[in-house]
């Protein structure tokens, strides 16, 4: 398993598009904490909850698709699929080493933000402010983000057609779920099976939330409003990584449907 994980990387590493994926990882954080770092009302969680949301909502999950894209669609473009099911390698396999290498790449992008705007925070003398809180708050970030972007990928494989559908999809996935994470009629509803709940964005959001300070008056009304309908931690990892288990199944379904 570990030689098959340092073949996925080693694919991904020979990709162009891998190279700015790697920029953006310190390049948004940096362009994102410049709009906030130099109010003097900012503090640390406020540099980086634009990790969790600004970088992760809005640029990870599409990245996270876009890569999957390139790794379930590798053995189909270079005609390769056959030799590897020869070694043997079975196709379960497969499906979670890429799944593997999708999980790893979520937590570290968010880890690299969390590194960058800590860094412009000690520039602007921003007190670290429960940094060990914050800090294990952007790993989970990185592992529900992973969670959230796999049913677009599951859409992703099923349809198997080129990498223009995928980048239409998963456009329209991500702004419909960044769309939902600011809606009262979204997020102010009780734990259960309703949007707030099963979209994945809006389900992080609402665990996030309870971390942050709010400043000023608005913010704190809409914090106490909003309290009444966070979700806990325990709650928020056993929704995503059910959903995340369906979507491995079904990514296991179809994979083994893919003809060699």
């Amino acid at each position: 398993m570990r030689n098959l994980l340092l073949c996925e990387f080693k694919k991904l590493k020979r990709k162009k598009f891998v190279s700015f994926v790697v920029l953006a990882a310190f390049v948004f954080p940096i362009l994102g904490s410049a709009l906030v770092a130099g109010s003097s009302s900012t503090n640390f969680s406020d540099m980086i909850s634009f990790v969790h949301e600004g970088s992760g909502f809005l640029l990870l999950m599409p990245l996270l698709v876009i890569l999957a894209a390139n790794l379930f669609f590798s053995e189909q473009d270079n005609d390769t699929l056959k030799n590897l099911l020869c070694i043997p390698v079975s196709k379960e396999l497969l499906v979670f080493v890429k799944l593997l290498v999708l999980l790893i790449f979520s937590v570290v992008f968010q880890i690299v933000g969390f590194v960058v705007n800590t860094g412009i925070s000690l520039l602007y003398h921003i007190p670290l402010t429960d940094f060990n809180l914050q800090f294990a708050l952007t790993a989970a970030t990185g592992i529900l983000l992973w969670a959230a972007a796999l049913p677009c990928i599951v859409l992703v494989i099923w349809f198997n057609k080129s990498y223009i559908l995928s980048v239409i999809i998963v456009f329209f996935y991500t702004l419909l779920n960044y769309a939902m994470h600011f809606s009262d009629a979204v997020l102010m509803q009780p734990l259960g099976f309703n949007a707030g709940t099963l979209m994945p964005i809006p389900m992080i959001f609402r665990w996030l939330y309870q971390f942050y300070t709010p400043v000023g008056e608005i913010q704190t009304a809409f914090y106490n409003r909003f309290s009444l309908y966070f979700a806990s931690t325990t709650a928020c990892f056993i929704v995503l990584l059910l959903e995340a288990a369906v979507c491995t199944f079904l990514m296991i379904r179809i994979y083994r449907r893919r003809e060699v």
